[in-house]
């Protein structure tokens, strides 16, 4: 039986695979199809290779070692779908990682976005909740004393219920502020033991909520969406479909901020502004195609348009 083979179609020409392979590749769906009726996680947009490593982990942990004994184990131990998520999700960030894109975002974008009193901030994939509490820090730098004078509100989201957990939670090891000032976390964070918690004031512009974002947001309008160093997980097709949610919830003029490692293609390359490539900020351009005035563009004085970039969109690029 071990030798026997099966003619699988692959679209091209047939290839012979063991019986062996091929029930575990029905297990293998079979586990996926469980997971998405358990917990609505819609796994065929992340990559085949990057699901398998992780699933590979879970099933030498549960010493199964086989998609079809695991997907038994799924069936029997019902917490285990949980355990398998948080295996899927990989949490690491940290406060203002990357300080040239928060620089940025705080000399820069910022003061654009508060020409208006009301700002709409979206974290997308924001882990433990580092990124969202960084930009309302920033956003309470940018404006001072005059933060009572306008209405903003960061949303931030996670497919992961433990992290969201942790975030909501808002407290931080040591640590995990490593590159912080010391008179920055004194001013926006109080100690708690041997923690630290971000105080009250920095908590309050920010929300969590649970979001797939293989689904699209519910919510439109906003000014600043990131989502960084996520696309990794998701196949070319699924990220195109990801960052096309993203450019259908901003509003004309608004800016998306990607990962230094990750690129735009497809439809939207197209149709974003690279307001910054070493930064990876885009702007949706407006309806009639003007995104901004002459004085507006002096702000990125040391900037050159260039329509060719491996970034994608039309590109400032310094010189």
């Amino acid at each position: 039986m071990k030798n026997a083979q099966v003619k699988q179609n692959t679209g091209k020409s047939g290839e012979m695979i063991s019986v062996e392979d091929f029930l575990e590749d029905v297990a293998y769906q079979k586990m996926k199809k469980l997971l998405h009726e358990k917990v609505g996680l819609d796994f065929n947009g992340y990559r085949e290779e990057y699901l398998k490593r992780r699933f590979s982990i879970r099933l030498r942990a549960t010493g199964t070692n086989t998609y079809r004994l695991y997907v038994r184990y799924l069936q029997k131990n019902p917490d285990e779908y949980n355990r398998v998520i948080d295996n899927l999700v990989i949490n690491y960030t940290t406060f203002f990682r990357d300080k040239d894109v928060y620089g940025y975002l705080e000399k820069i974008v910022l003061p654009r976005l508060f020409r208006s009193n009301k700002v709409r901030i979206w974290s997308a994939g924001c882990a433990t909740g580092e990124e969202p509490y960084s930009l309302s820090i920033l956003v309470h730098k940018v404006l001072g004393k005059k933060r009572a004078n306008y209405d903003v509100k960061i949303l931030a989201s996670d497919i992961d219920e433990n992290a969201l957990g942790k975030a909501a939670k808002a407290e931080y090891s040591r640590k995990q502020l490593n590159g912080m000032r010391d008179s920055l976390i004194a001013e926006y964070f109080s100690t708690n033991g041997e923690s630290y918690q971000v105080k009250d004031f920095v908590k309050q512009l920010v929300s969590f909520e649970s979001h797939d974002l293989m689904k699209p947001s519910l919510r439109k309008g906003f000014d600043l969406i990131l989502c960084r160093n996520v696309m990794i997980f998701f196949s070319r097709e699924s990220q195109q479909k990801i960052h096309m949610h993203f450019y259908n919830t901003l509003r004309e003029g608004g800016y998306l901020v990607i990962g230094k490692a990750e690129v735009l293609s497809g439809q939207l390359s197209q149709q974003l502004l690279c307001d910054n490539v070493n930064c990876r900020v885009y702007q949706k351009s407006f309806k009639d195609g003007y995104n901004r005035s002459p004085s507006e563009l002096s702000v990125t004085n040391g900037y050159t348009l260039n329509l060719n970039n491996s970034s994608g969109g039309q590109c400032l690029v310094a010189h």
